[in-house]
């Protein structure tokens, strides 16, 4: 019996979902979709330059798996580039991941949701001994 997917974790559902050549009627289109957990994986990746350990962690899944993610992602990319295709960002097993703080200095908690994977200083005492919590 096969493993049960594991749920994703991404840093925000996409405002544009979808992608196409210009000039070109949707009705005439062929597409490929990438789901917002693989649209996530590239972002981390190729956007943010996280490497596949980062994004494995930030996601909450397993290195392997990013592998797949990307590759997958990677090649409808190619298919709608080379092919003339629309994108369509929809569907995936994830969640919206808040990102959340703590100050080792003075046990301050706060959320982040923002794009940056870290962050600088505490709100509170200015401090920069911040740990990510994971929950």
């Amino acid at each position: 019996m096969a493993r049960p997917r594991k749920c994703r974790w991404v840093g925000f559902e996409p405002g544009v979902t979808f992608f196409k050549p210009q000039g070109v009627p949707m009705r005439s289109l062929e597409q490929v979709v990438i789901s917002v957990d693989e649209l996530e994986a590239l972002r981390l990746s190729d956007f943010l330059g996280l490497s596949q350990e980062e994004v494995a962690q930030e996601m909450n899944v397993s290195r392997p798996t990013v592998t797949r993610m990307l590759a997958k992602a990677h090649g409808a990319v190619a298919d709608a580039l080379v092919h003339g295709k629309a994108i369509k960002i929809a569907g995936g097993d994830y969640r919206v991941a808040e990102r959340r703080f703590v100050c080792q200095d003075c046990d301050h908690t706060w959320s982040n949701n923002s794009d940056s994977t870290t962050s600088q200083n505490c709100p509170r005492c200015q401090g920069s001994s911040i740990q990510r919590l994971f929950t």
